[in-house]
């Protein structure tokens, strides 16, 4: 099955604005609090990832588990548990790759 279309989810100034936080931050975040993911020494390296530079773009596959799906006066809501994944730095990667 092809990769779908690579959607931006980058917030607007007023998603920005009212972001709930889990804690106090300088800056308003571009991105939810939610999308970021963290990969310490252990996951850097069953990924084989060597540490990239600020501002490199890494090309991020992953297979998640629905963990919960909520449909309600609230709003929809679905949570993923990521459990493989893998990775190339697109700075380092070469024609041939």
């Amino acid at each position: 099955m092809p990769w779908g279309r690579l959607a931006d989810m980058e917030m607007d100034d007023d998603e920005s604005l009212d972001a709930i936080m889990p804690m106090h931050m300088p800056e308003r975040p571009k991105y939810p609090f939610g999308l970021k993911i963290c990969l310490c020494e252990g996951e850097l390296k069953k990924l084989d990832l060597d540490l990239p530079s600020v501002g490199d773009v890494i090309d991020l596959r992953a297979f998640a588990e629905v963990t919960s799906v909520s449909d309600g006066a609230g709003g929809r809501r679905v949570e993923l548990q990521i459990q493989r994944i893998a990775v190339e730095n697109e700075m380092t990667e070469t024609e041939k790759d």
